[in-house]
């Protein structure tokens, strides 16, 4: 594992990487005698803002790395967190903070696990706190996280009808530490800071049709025009997930049981956000939103597969978003990884990368960001890759998660269960008490919604590293 101070010096020469490649766009421009263009704008403003976070890493990592210089030799010459330390005739005992770095999600599971083990006894006790304690004794950060909880949130409020809004906020750091580490593993956690944020449920006017105007000649009757507007609003819509773990697993004071639950409710809630937003199922009323690809036809491509080919698709398609009076500054592809691949691997007729940009897990096509996920569909026809102007389109994301856990409930085991709370239907449930098992449900609120058809264009590719890629 890095030290801090290894880490540091890691992203010290990370920042100057990017420094010199931003370095390397302006003067490009400046060789020229011009001013950047559209793709060297972007490629500069992204490598400004990589290095900015790099500087605030640094420097939080900084911090991080004198404490351990100054803890990492005790005065007794041993490592344990407890000296004594001594001034005078007294004689007190220095505790030094484990400044351990727990790694992304970690922290939501050891969360859960207290939870579920608090609710179930099986540890001895209910107290969360005590067992927060028991088990993670350096864990400042939960301990707080519980006690924060435990002031917010009584019992005799459960049934308040703000008790959800309370319950989303519950745990600070350790449901914000849940989405830091969904985020980077789906194409939803990728691109969402692109789209245009709106607050649930506020009323958005949408121009649907344009005035027009004539040229009038003297002595003739002005033309009158008029346009239209309807009304939207993004309304919260919840994706769930509920999982359930033998006690006997939850009982194990190991790193691997809370890594276990961290990623399956990860995966679950991962899944069925990606399935969903590059696809093109329909909405379903207060269910679920559209696909991004619902209501917006493929475009026809005419490229043969080789290199000279798959340019002709990639300006097919962006002159179709120039084609719906949208620039293609601020868009961005999205495609399977497996297509990135061919991208990455493509050389030219002299041997060299046909697409330089590309890597196997995205980079830049045509001066345009690329992210990829193997969520994006494909079929015998292609593999479908879209051109997406985010801020075209509309997300409501509170990025709250609600978590409960119960060994007292009886679910029914299926993934397409069909009962709801105004029509019983008969079911083989199974006892959470009886099986020794305890069931975790977590809740997210999002949704979104394309401000128009035309805010992406997608087409159906055959594009494959494999084949004759001659140009």
């Amino acid at each position: 594992m890095k030290t801090f101070a290894e880490q540091v010096a890691a992203l010290k020469a990370t920042r100057e990487k990017k420094f010199e490649d931003m370095k390397g766009v302006a003067q490009k421009s400046v060789d020229e005698s011009r001013s950047m263009d559209t793709a060297e704008q972007e490629e500069f403003d992204t490598l400004q803002g990589e290095i900015k976070r790099l500087d605030d890493d640094i420097k939080r990592l900084s911090v991080l790395a004198d404490m351990d210089r100054d803890t990492a030799k005790p005065v007794d010459g041993t490592t344990k967190a407890e000296q004594p330390v001594r001034g005078g005739a007294e004689t007190t005992t220095l505790r030094v903070k484990s400044t351990q770095k727990l790694e992304p999600g970690i922290a939501f599971a050891r969360l859960a696990r207290v939870k579920a083990l608090a609710h179930t006894g099986a540890a001895g006790t209910r107290d969360e706190v005590q067992i927060a304690q028991s088990l993670y004794k350096d864990d400042d950060g939960l301990v707080k996280a519980l006690m924060a909880q435990k002031a917010a949130v009584s019992a005799a409020n459960t049934g308040d009808s703000s008790w959800a809004g309370n319950l989303i906020n519950e745990g600070g750091v350790a449901f914000a530490d849940f989405v830091e580490y969904l985020r980077p593993r789906t194409l939803y956690g990728q691109i969402s800071a692109r789209f245009r944020s709106l607050p649930f449920d506020v009323p958005v006017l949408v121009q649907n049709s344009g005035g027009t105007a004539q040229w009038t000649k003297e002595g003739s009757a002005k033309p009158v025009t008029s346009w239209g507007y309807s009304r939207t609003k993004i309304q919260p819509l919840k994706v769930t997930a509920i999982a359930a773990a033998t006690n006997e697993m939850l009982d194990r004071a190991s790193a691997s049981a809370d890594a276990l639950i961290r990623d399956e409710l990860a995966r679950a809630v991962g899944v069925r956000i990606d399935g969903t937003l590059i696809s093109a199922a329909a909405a379903v009323p207060d269910e679920s939103p559209a696909g991004l690809l619902n209501g917006t036809g493929a475009t026809p491509l005419t490229g043969d597969g080789t290199v000279f080919g798959i340019r002709c698709d990639i300006a097919t398609m962006m002159k179709a978003m120039v084609a719906n009076n949208l620039s293609v500054a601020g868009c961005f592809w999205v495609m399977p990884e497996t297509t990135a691949v061919d991208l990455a691997l493509a050389t030219n007729e002299v041997g060299a990368p046909a697409f330089p940009g590309m890597t196997p897990t995205g980079g830049t096509l045509a001066g345009l960001p690329v992210y990829t996920s193997q969520y994006v569909p494909i079929d015998s026809t292609g593999a479908s890759v879209a051109l997406v102007r985010g801020d075209e389109i509309y997300l409501g994301d509170e990025g709250g998660l609600i978590v409960k856990a119960s060994d007292q409930a009886s679910i029914l085991m299926a993934d397409n269960p069909t009962m709801d709370s105004t029509t019983p239907t008969a079911a083989q449930l199974v006892s959470m008490w009886q099986t020794n098992s305890t069931a975790f449900l977590v809740e997210r609120f999002l949704n979104w919604e394309k401000r128009r058809s035309q805010a992406l264009v997608w087409a159906k590719v055959n594009w494959n590293a494999c084949a004759d890629m001659a140009s």
